[in-house]
């Protein structure tokens, strides 16, 4: 999770760089396709953090109907 986090804050950092140059093409170019991306990056990170979960869940009903 913590690797999301320093991904999405170093792709921000990088774009307040274009906002202070007023690199507004730049700007409208990269945001939309970006958005989306860390929408899709950050779900699949939540989704490998939450897997041990469900795994170890899963080996002890084994366990238990053993």
């Amino acid at each position: 999770m913590s690797l999301t986090a320093l991904t999405v804050c170093a792709d921000y950092s990088h774009l307040a760089v274009w906002v202070e140059a007023e690199d507004w093409a730049a700007l409208a170019d990269v945001i939309p396709g970006m958005g989306r991306a860390w929408w899709v990056l950050t779900s699949i990170s939540i989704g490998l953090n939450v897997l041990p979960i469900f795994l170890e869940r899963a080996k002890e009903k084994q366990k238990s109907k053993a």
